[in-house]
């Protein structure tokens, strides 16, 4: 059988990926995640800015670590 026709089982839908979710942070996503929140973004929407919205734990979690202060739409 071609592998082109083969069935391959897909991974279960858990959430949705963004392009840098799990990704190191770099200088430029901590002084862009910095000026979001200070501009007065929720942590969501930080997150959906530095395409890391699906692991917007990971985002909080950095905010914190870095002492800087956010609110959540939750």
């Amino acid at each position: 059988m071609s592998r082109l026709l083969r069935r391959h089982p897909r991974a279960p839908y858990t959430q949705p990926m963004d392009i840098y979710d799990g990704l190191p942070w770099t200088e430029m996503d901590i002084e862009d995640l910095t000026a979001a929140l200070r501009s007065g973004d929720t942590i969501e929407d930080a997150a959906h800015h530095l395409c890391r919205s699906g692991t917007v734990e990971d985002v909080r979690r950095k905010a914190e670590e870095l002492g800087l202060k956010y609110k959540s739409s939750s």
